[in-house]
């Protein structure tokens, strides 16, 4: 597995493309909202990443508890922004698939 810092360093750049590709106008709102999410993730995304590298975790395991984390990006910055809800909730999923494939990429 690669070293856990390299793929949170990852997941950062990620977030700031999804701001800018999803959120244009409010970049930095969902920047604040990502990085958010990822601090609130990040030990429990290591522990998982870890055992999903270890053999001890199954890959659908490993998306089924991520995906449950979903709820965690709460979206504050750009809610107060008052955009659209379903926009919230696409900026918010792609935050959860981009954990999940930037792991799956670098194990």
């Amino acid at each position: 597995m690669a070293d856990f810092n390299d793929i949170f360093n990852e997941l950062k750049k990620g977030v700031a493309d999804i701001a800018k590709r999803e959120a244009k106008e409010y970049v930095k709102q969902a920047q604040e909202d990502g990085q958010a999410f990822l601090d609130n993730l990040k030990i429990d995304l290591e522990l998982w990443a870890r055992q999903l590298a270890e053999g001890k975790m199954s890959k659908a395991d490993f998306e089924f508890l991520v995906k449950g984390k979903k709820n965690l990006a709460e979206m504050k910055a750009l809610t107060q922004t008052g955009i659209a809800a379903a926009r919230v909730d696409r900026v918010r999923t792609a935050f959860v698939n981009l954990a999940i494939g930037s792991v799956d990429k670098l194990i």
